[in-house]
């Protein structure tokens, strides 16, 4: 959303590290879950369990009526799924039966679950109808969304949404909006790795960063501090007008150990209704899981480059190198040095700093002692260290 108070237009953007990106899976086969004995308001936090299970790809929300939950997975079969759901600390430990296509659980541990497999129905032998599959029109969840895993986390995607991205430094901005209506609501999300100075104060900075870009926002609260996936996080509300309509604005911060999460979701008011709800599914769906460091990775890495231009008065060169020690401890020293010259003078100046790196997936994010960081997307070849197109060798 702009500041003069008009909706973002959906910009076709390209975003390199799109978290979105690394999702490319086969689905495998599938499987019916039945969840007997839960409420509506479990149905997210069984969603994202399942999403955690190793071997999951794919998990989708289905009918939920009388105390009774369907779920579809895809990646594992109903056998190794009711294994791995055997050791869970909920309700879904409470497996009752399955086969090769379903799992009946019972959550609270006394409903009986009913088996979810499609019957066909019978024709009128008199007729001579044969037997065919009859099929019961479901009204689609607007809300309908997959958990997808990528290396280094997952998160949640709306079906029939569109996504575009845009990444800024170290902060990477997702905005979705249901398919037709992207005047009537919009889902910002804005994940980044802040310095650890921005990460205490993000609570407060986050709401006065709204405020200052946004002044017609009318905060609705004070805002409160709460939980989402048990990390801390803080919930705060406005009121808006956009084009004369009333508009609904919510937004939840959550700090993900040292990663930044800011969710947003705006929309008329009749709009919010049916779509609010994706703020909290959303920041409650995004994950991120360290990963250790590989052994090739670790050891001391050389770059070096040098650039001139312009003869004889006009003349100018700049080189720099850097030599880079990563420890299996996950931490880092680097010494640097550069020379500038001209026809009339030398320039030289050497560096050294250390800090931590932390892996996920392809990415690695590192911090040094002075709080400054950055991210870097790195790739292992032939011995040789591509790190954000930066080639790093041994040598």
């Amino acid at each position: 959303m702009a500041a003069d108070g008009k909706l973002l237009p959906m910009k076709r953007l390209t975003l390199a590290l799109l978290l979105l990106a690394a999702c490319g899976f086969g689905k495998g086969p599938e499987v019916a879950i039945s969840v007997a004995g839960v409420s509506a308001g479990d149905i997210d936090a069984i969603k994202t369990e399942l999403s955690r299970v190793p071997g999951v790809k794919e998990v989708r929300v289905g009918a939920f009526k009388d105390g009774q939950a369907v779920f579809t997975i895809t990646g594992l079969k109903g056998a190794d799924l009711a294994a791995a759901l055997g050791k869970s600390a909920s309700g879904l430990k409470n497996v009752k039966g399955f086969d090769d296509v379903s799992v009946q659980i019972s959550f609270d541990g006394k409903a009986t679950p009913v088996a979810v497999k499609p019957e066909p129905a019978k024709g009128d032998p008199a007729k001579g109808d044969p037997d065919k599959e009859v099929k019961v029109p479901v009204e689609k969840d607007p809300l309908a969304y997959k958990v997808h895993k990528f290396p280094g986390g997952s998160m949640a995607t709306f079906d029939g949404w569109k996504i575009q991205g845009s990444q800024d430094g170290n902060w990477i901005t997702l905005v979705s909006s249901p398919e037709g209506k992207e005047n009537d609501f919009q889902l910002i999300t804005s994940i980044g790795t802040p310095t650890q100075q921005e990460m205490e104060q993000f609570f407060t900075a986050g709401p006065q960063f709204i405020q200052q870009k946004f002044p017609s926002f009318r905060a609705k609260n004070d805002g409160k501090e709460t939980k989402f996936g048990g990390d801390p996080a803080y919930v705060e509300s406005y009121d808006t007008e956009v084009q004369g309509k009333p508009f609904a604005v919510k937004v939840i911060y959550v700090k993900r150990k040292d990663i930044a999460v800011a969710v947003m979701g705006l929309g008329h008011d009749e709009a919010f209704k049916t779509y609010g709800r994706a703020v909290e599914i959303t920041a409650q769906s995004i994950t991120f899981q360290e990963s250790p460091l590989e052994q090739e990775l670790l050891g001391t890495w050389h770059f070096s480059s040098y650039k001139s231009s312009g003869t004889g008065s006009n003349f100018f060169s700049h080189s720099s190198a850097a030599s880079m020690t990563i420890y299996p401890n996950g931490t880092w020293t680097k010494k640097t040095s550069s020379s500038a010259s001209t026809s009339g003078a030398d320039l030289y100046v050497d560096g050294g700093e250390r800090g931590t790196v932390t892996k996920r997936g392809a990415n690695l994010t590192f911090r040094n002692d002075k709080g400054e960081v950055w991210n870097a997307e790195y790739k292992l070849e032939g011995g040789a260290l591509l790190m954000n197109k930066a080639l790093w060798t041994r040598n």
